[in-house]
């Protein structure tokens, strides 16, 4: 996927984003916080790879592409810590940018490349990579953000499913 559609698809997760954490018990005004940090991050796992320059032009990165910035149990980790350690508004606000790196990855998985679902340095592709970046942009787009409104929709009617589950299992 293109930074243009991975741009695009921080709408859904920034819906998605404000129904997790209103699940999770916070106010409206942390919604707010994962939502723009949500929508704001979908591009985070390529950026924080640090470009480096040589003679003014791009030459690669200090972290190689989609090693341990596209690894999911890093995000999810940091879910983890942020719902468990930090003030409310500082841990909304990680896990919308979280959420928007898993966003991010999500989009890329299907991509021949691939991303590393286990172990940071082996990428995976699933479905044996159904298209190249840039393909179906819009499309994903859609799926992200219908995906993201429905949950939203769905967390402020009734949660109540959701918290027996994390009580269970979390």
């Amino acid at each position: 996927m293109t930074g243009k559609g991975h741009r695009l698809t921080g709408i859904g997760a920034g819906f998605f984003a404000a129904a997790l954490v209103h699940t999770l018990g916070f106010n409206y005004t942390a919604e707010v916080f994962a939502a723009l940090a949500a929508a704001s991050s979908t591009t985070l796992p390529d950026w924080i790879e640090i470009p480096v320059h040589k003679k003014g032009m791009r030459a690669g990165t200090l972290i190689p592409h989609r090693t341990i910035t596209h690894w999911p149990p890093l995000w999810l980790g940091l879910m983890y810590f942020a719902f468990y350690y930090l003030e409310p508004y500082y841990a909304a606000t990680l896990i919308g940018i979280s959420v928007g790196a898993i966003t991010h990855i999500l989009a890329d998985a299907p991509n021949p490349m691939g991303v590393p679902w286990f172990w940071p340095h082996k990428r995976v592709s699933i479905l044996g990579g159904l298209w190249r970046s840039g393909q179906f942009e819009k499309t994903i787009t859609a799926v992200f953000t219908a995906i993201g409104v429905f949950y939203w929709v769905q967390a402020h009617r009734d949660n109540a499913w959701l918290m027996a589950f994390i009580e269970r299992w979390g």
